[in-house]
């Protein structure tokens, strides 16, 4: 036989949960600028990363606006430097002597509107060319192409979205707690988890999150978990989970294994006589709901019994019985 000793301890108040794995970074992309779509680079499944093109729009009369800004701008620059040199010649004669000092004025007036024009047509270029670039769809994260909603030839606008990205890496593991359960967090608050219908064991989580704020509907609030990387979890999953919360209060457990149920209701475990300590009484106790392997009596049962954890299948009041590591021989007293 197998004992061991009712002593109490700390209680854990364990949740079952069920919840979504779910992806940090999801998103619909759409174009900033209306316009044709002339090429398609990617295809539902596809794997991308941040800064890949995804789609590209006719951009023909936008590089030929950038090209006549770009002509602009020169013209603009060469006669910046123009009017810069008639200045210079002008003040190196002598202004009043040799060149009338209105003169020298009006040359300097002439090189303070050549600035202004290349700074009015370099803001111009740099708008013509952050507009030639946003004809172009790039990936803003790593992911995957989830859906694609256009074909080449189709004229898109700015908020109809093309494609669904969703990266597949940042992924966290979202449940609805019931608010009851609001109070009882704090740092030695775990998390287990495992794949829906899986016939895997549970994995252990860090608590990422918890967000102070309950649903008025469902009067849940949400706990966001973070598990070590697992290839086998995708976004979109149904995956339970196993919350442990420490209650702060203490109670008598023992063992599952010791506790023997019967058909009319009664729940009885085996322990030691206290007169002899080599003999076992059947005790009928009551139970509240437990943890882990433990279960928790609120009665029937003192603290310090020994109580049979394993033997326990075919006792009989009054039986003598032998205790150590393994089963063993028992007979009658």
């Amino acid at each position: 036989m197998v004992t061991e000793t009712a002593t109490p301890s700390e209680i854990i108040a364990m949740v079952p949960l069920d919840g979504t794995v779910s992806s940090l970074h999801t998103a619909a992309l759409s174009v900033e600028v209306a316009g044709l779509v002339e090429a398609v680079l990617v295809e539902t499944g596809d794997r991308v990363t941040a800064g890949m093109a995804l789609f590209e729009l006719d951009d023909e009369l936008e590089r030929l606006s950038v090209s006549s800004l770009e002509a602009e701008w020169r013209e603009a620059v060469a006669a910046r430097q123009e009017a810069a040199r008639r200045l210079d010649e002008a003040r190196s004669v002598g202004a009043g002597r040799n060149i009338p000092e209105t003169e020298v004025q009006a040359r300097a007036s002439t090189v303070r509107q050549a600035e202004a024009r290349v700074a009015r047509l370099s803001a111009n270029l740099d708008s013509g060319r952050a507009r030639l670039d946003r004809h172009r769809l790039v990936a803003p994260f790593d992911g995957v192409v989830t859906e694609r909603h256009a074909e080449r030839g189709e004229w898109v606008a700015p908020g109809e979205a093309l494609v669904r990205l969703v990266d597949r890496e940042a992924l966290r593991l979202d449940y609805p707690v019931p608010q009851r359960y609001y109070p009882l967090f704090g740092d030695d608050a775990m998390l287990d988890y495992r794949v829906d219908g899986a016939s895997t064991g549970w994995e252990s989580a860090e608590i990422a999150t918890v967000v102070p704020v309950t649903d008025p509907t469902s009067r849940t609030f949400l706990l966001r978990g973070k598990a070590a990387k697992d290839k086998t979890l995708l976004p979109g999953m149904a995956v339970e989970g196993r919350l442990r919360l420490p209650t702060g209060r203490e109670g008598l457990t023992v063992a599952r294994d010791a506790v023997q149920r019967y058909p009319d209701g009664r729940t009885t475990v085996w322990v030691l006589d206290d007169g002899d300590g080599q003999t076992v009484v059947e005790r009928q106790v009551e139970m509240a709901q437990g943890f882990d392997d433990r279960v928790v009596v609120t009665a029937g049962l003192e603290p310090g019994a020994q109580v049979i954890v394993r033997g326990n299948e075919a006792l009989e009041a009054g039986m003598a019985v032998r205790i150590g590591d393994h089963d063993a021989e028992a007979g009658p007293n």
